[in-house]
Order: structure tokens, then sequence, then C-alpha cells
């Protein structure tokens, strides 16, 4: 326990050591080492325990930190809550400039009391290096990830949350809460459809309160039953008027998110955008473009080969698209691509004169027109 005046409390870790030294109505709270997910805890303690001596302002000392990550961002965020709502504050000193960089890409300078790094000549050459950080990968996944955290934090009901963004020509997870949610995208991505993909690429909400009863996405909706997930809010990640990604909130409940649980979505992919579009590591509007028009397409050939399936063999859309989906599973091929073959053949076929191919075999081969 703390005493009022002159204590000073020590935890050490491997990686991380801190300490809380209360000097009257000052109390400080020191690192030394990194803070990642096997320390993150270990600062969530030691700020708390700064923050029952029930001084008004808790500085936090990271002169020595090396390395800070979305989850010590969100223990000092959620920290800074709670001593606002007494009026209070939380100071930050003695960030790299790195660190601080964090700070501002995630816009927690706005919330927190941080200091400026020391105009030292060092960290003034520090600086120089900086200045490439905003173009960093590694600083804006860092940032995505601290909007995951805290949307997992503060919307009532979520089980997981995940940000989807355009990556290299394909859409793909950089930020995820835990490997549920991860498996829930990447089922997404491998049968073409889903909430998420949909948000990202038309630039609407697909809030589903109860996966039992929705009709669309037949492939996706089975997956993501099958790993317990009941309702989902996918929201989009729009930048100059245009959807650039998606976040996405799961959960195992039924109903599970009111209106204002459905708000807090939506000001999460405000907050997500806005990281995107500050650390300018979006793609170009063109490069989006292109990118969305492509996945538009893709779409289009999926629908068209569904259909040629369900008009072959006389079936309902899910299982023409389940067949679909086992020709890519059992050749190793992408759905796009096997629906794209199918989709030519019947053109080529037409263009030729020939009785059109409508669709593929179970096996993945294509009926050929009877002879006469």
């Amino acid at each position: 326990m703390l005493t009022p005046a002159g204590c000073v409390v020590t935890s050490v870790r491997e990686q991380l050591s801190g300490s809380i030294r209360v000097d009257g109505g000052l109390v400080v709270v020191s690192l030394v080492g990194e803070v990642d997910i096997s320390t993150v805890a270990q600062l969530r303690g030691l700020v708390d325990e700064a923050i029952g001596v029930g001084a008004p302002r808790v500085t936090v000392n990271l002169a020595e930190v090396r390395f800070l990550d979305a989850g010590g961002l969100a223990v000092l965020a959620t920290a800074g809550e709670r001593l606002r709502s007494r009026g209070g504050e939380i100071a930050v000193r003695g960030c790299s400039p790195a660190i601080h960089r964090l700070f501002e890409v995630t816009g927690l300078t706005e919330v927190l009391h941080v200091d400026p790094p020391a105009a030292s000549s060092a960290l003034l050459r520090g600086l120089v290096g900086v200045a490439a950080i905003p173009r960093s990968r590694d600083v804006l996944d860092a940032a995505l990830k601290l909007v995951v955290t805290m949307a997992q934090a503060v919307v009532q009901g979520a089980d997981g949350v995940s940000i989807t963004l355009p990556r290299n020509g394909r859409f793909g997870t950089v930020a995820a809460s835990n490997d549920v949610v991860l498996e829930m995208d990447h089922d997404q991505y491998d049968t073409g459809e889903g909430p998420c993909l949909d948000a990202a690429i038309q630039g609407e909400r697909f809030h589903i309160d109860a996966l039992a009863d929705e009709g669309r996405w037949p492939a996706f909706v089975p997956r993501a039953q099958a790993r317990g997930i009941e309702s989902i809010l996918s929201t989009p990640l729009v930048a100059a008027d245009r959807p650039i990604g998606a976040l996405n909130v799961y959960s195992r409940t039924v109903g599970a998110f009111a209106v204002h649980e459905k708000e807090w979505a939506d000001q999460f992919a405000v907050e997500a955008a806005t990281v995107v579009s500050t650390a300018r590591l979006d793609e170009s509007v063109h490069g989006l473009s292109s990118q969305i028009r492509a996945a538009l397409h893709s779409r289009e050939v999926i629908a068209l080969a569904q259909g040629m399936v369900m008009q072959r063999d006389g079936v309902a859309p899910a299982v023409a698209h389940a067949t679909l989906i086992e020709t890519s599973r059992r050749t190793g091929r992408r759905l796009r691509d096997v629906s794209d073959d199918l989709v030519r053949a019947n053109s080529d076929a037409t263009a030729t004169g020939v009785p059109a191919v409508v669709g593929a075999s179970p096996d993945g081969s294509a009926h050929e027109p009877a002879t006469q």
C-alpha cells in the first residue's frame, strides 16, 4: 500500500520495471523497459494504484521506455478519462520522438497532457528520422490496434473487434482483438462475401442483430455461426467521401447491440478513418478506386457464375454458391478465378455459336455440349 509521502513501490519483470513515487500531492509513475502484451497488465496495475492515491494529477514518466504498444496507449487513455471525470488529468512526459508520434497519430495528445520530446541535439537528430514515421505501417497498425482495443472496451456486448483495409491490392485485417474475429474476417475473404466486405466496398453500414434471420451471404453466415457469432456491426471507414475499409464488431449474443452501441461503432469507424488519413498511409484515391472497382467486378463475376450453375442444375442460390465454393476448395483456386473461368467459357462458346457451357460440375470440370 502507498503512504501519503515519500513512499516508493517498485515492481520488476523481465521486460519492464515500474515505480510510483508519492510526495505530498505529486504522484509520479516511472517506467523502464518495454510495454507490450506481456507487460501491459503491470502498467495498468501501477496506474490504477497511482490514481488510487487520490491526487488530481498523475504523471507517467516514459523517459526510459523503449517501446509502447497499443495496449499501453489504451491503458493511459482509459486512465485519463477516469481522472477527467474527477476534474484531474494524466500527464505524460519524457517520450521519445517515435512514442510521441504514436500519441499524435492516435489523437491522444488532445485528451492527455503529453509533453513534447526534449529539444536536445540527440532528440533533434531523432526527429529527422521520425519524419518518416507517418508513412510507417507499424505506426499505423499500432494506432489502429488502439482503436480496436478501445472499441472492444467501450461497445457493450462486443466479443471482438477488427479493422479491414486494402493492402497490396486485396482486403485484409490490419488489427484484430483476438483470433476468433481474425478467422471471421478471413472467412469473408475466402468466400468473397460478408458484411465487412460489403461495408468496405459499398460504404454502407451493415448492422445484423441476428445471423439466424440473415438471408444474405449464404456461404459466410454458417461459418460465423459455427464460430459462435450471432450479431455483427460492420461500419465503413470513409476518407475523402470514399470507402477505404471497415470496422467490424462481433458478438456471441443475439441482439447484443442497442442503438447506443451502434452509434459507438460509427464513432470508432470515424476515428479509424481519421487515423488512416492522418498517417497518410491509405492508398491514393485512384488506387483505392481501382481496388474497389476490382472488388465489385469480382462480386459480379461470382454472382454471374452462380446464376449459371442455378440455370444448369435447377438449384437455389445457396446451393449454387456452395458448388462454386466446393470447387474452389478442392482445386485450391480462388473463388473469383473459378467463377471467371466459368463465365469466360460461357462467353467464348456463345461467341463461336457453340451451345453455351453454363456451369461446372461438382468435380470442377465443365459440362461439354452434346454432339449430334
